[in-house]
């Protein structure tokens, strides 16, 4: 049970697609619930080959709004992405020498970047505070439940 309140306060924390300006009309959703809603259609083909992934959703869309393939989209591309996060010492470290071979956007690395720096920024300030907290790992189990 501590886990799971672990890792749902973590991916409550993590801003995990694209956040930016609303004239570019890039996407802001928050990985909890991405990962929270099933898809109609496998996307496990997606998520592990090399089909370029750029996605392009209004500025302040909210999950429910989106459709079942702007969903797979965000999905896979977070499969591909978080495939090369681990944690050590408490802080999530992206090992990733170049971000194409994930055959994303360079929008959507960088928010997967900023959403790693703002979870290992909540988790410092949170130690600081003296409220410390584990990261729970990027974990297998949690890939593959992106996929579904």
């Amino acid at each position: 049970m501590k886990k799971v309140a672990i890792l749902g306060m973590f991916l409550g924390t993590v801003v995990a697609s694209c956040s930016g300006d609303q004239d570019k009309g890039i996407p802001v959703v928050n990985l909890e619930a991405l990962h929270a809603i099933p898809l109609d259609h496998a996307i496990d083909q997606l998520a592990k080959d090399t089909t370029f992934i750029d996605v392009k959703l209004p500025p302040n869309a909210r999950i429910d709004q989106l459709s079942q393939q702007e969903l797979g989209q965000l999905k896979a591309a977070a499969y591909r992405f978080y495939e090369h996060v681990t944690l050590e010492n408490n802080q999530y470290r992206v090992d990733l020498k170049d971000p194409k071979v994930l055959h994303l956007s360079e929008q959507v690395v960088k928010a997967y970047e900023q959403a790693i720096s703002n979870t290992n920024h909540f988790a410092d300030s949170m130690a600081k505070a003296g409220q410390a907290i584990q990261l729970p790992p990027v974990s297998e189990e949690y890939l593959n439940n992106l996929l579904k």
